[in-house]
């Protein structure tokens, strides 16, 4: 239908995004069991970039539709994966591989006030604020989204906080200074792009959901309305597909 799970329209903060992923089904084997410092990295690496030619032209010869390919190219979840690398994967070191990412949290910072009277939220080396000076701890957060590797949720949170400084001197004071983005790899491209779907995305942003053609949809779920009980749709049971509904007139798409 294109619409996302119920779930994600009820979230009342906007922070729930939906959108379809190309991945390379042969190294999903050889990622899975790849050693526990490689496994994010790799796992990103199996995710194909829908913009590519050669991808494009074996989707296509796999059966991928355009549409799915339009999706694929307009998904948020693959910038945030893949492009900008803010979003890890939920306890990678379980190697199920899944498709489902997590933006590590920015958290107060969690520090005693300095001599002048004001937080010393800003690292020694650097004009972003001390990760370690945050009040969720990084290790707390590697252990969950990136197999203990903390380097990894740094990078996420400092290109999130980057963003952050470069939009306010760029709203607030009128400067437009990637210093601040070079620091952390980032681009003005990717800094604008980043603030529009974290901060202002609209729905059909946010959800990107291609739909199903009709005449894939003869073993769809959908069709099966209607059915109660335990005696057609018992667990591990395969249903029988109607063919024919409504006094025996065919169904279209069925």
């Amino acid at each position: 239908t294109g619409q996302p799970p119920a779930c994600f329209q009820a979230c009342p903060g906007r922070i729930r995004y939906m959108g379809p992923l190309l991945y390379d089904l042969d190294k999903v084997a050889e990622t899975a069991n790849s050693p526990i410092e490689d496994v994010v990295q790799n796992h990103r690496d199996i995710i194909l970039n829908p913009n590519d030619p050669d991808v494009i032209k074996e989707a296509l010869r796999q059966g991928v539709t355009e549409a799915w390919l339009d999706a694929c190219r307009r998904s948020p979840v693959y910038h945030m994966v893949k492009d900008w690398e803010i979003a890890l994967p939920l306890h990678p070191e379980f190697r199920t591989l899944p498709n489902l990412f997590y933006i590590p949290p920015e958290s107060p910072v969690a520090n005693a006030v300095v001599s002048h009277g004001r937080y010393d939220m800003v690292g020694k080396e650097s004009v972003l604020p001390n990760l370690d000076e945050f009040r969720i701890p990084m290790k707390y957060l590697a252990r969950m989204l990136a197999a203990g590797n903390t380097e990894l949720v740094a990078i996420a949170l400092r290109r999130q906080l980057a963003v952050r400084m470069f939009r306010r001197a760029e709203r607030v004071e009128g400067v437009t200074d990637d210093a601040v983005l070079r620091e952390v790899g980032l681009s003005i491209e990717d800094a604008r792009a980043m603030h529009r779907i974290l901060a202002l995305a609209h729905f059909h942003e946010r959800f990107v959901v291609p739909t199903t053609r009709s005449e894939k949809t003869s073993n769809a779920p959908y069709i099966e309305r209607g059915f109660a009980g335990f005696d057609e749709l018992a667990p591990g049971k395969s249903p029988h597909r109607r063919k024919s509904f409504h006094g025996g007139s065919p169904e279209v798409a069925s």
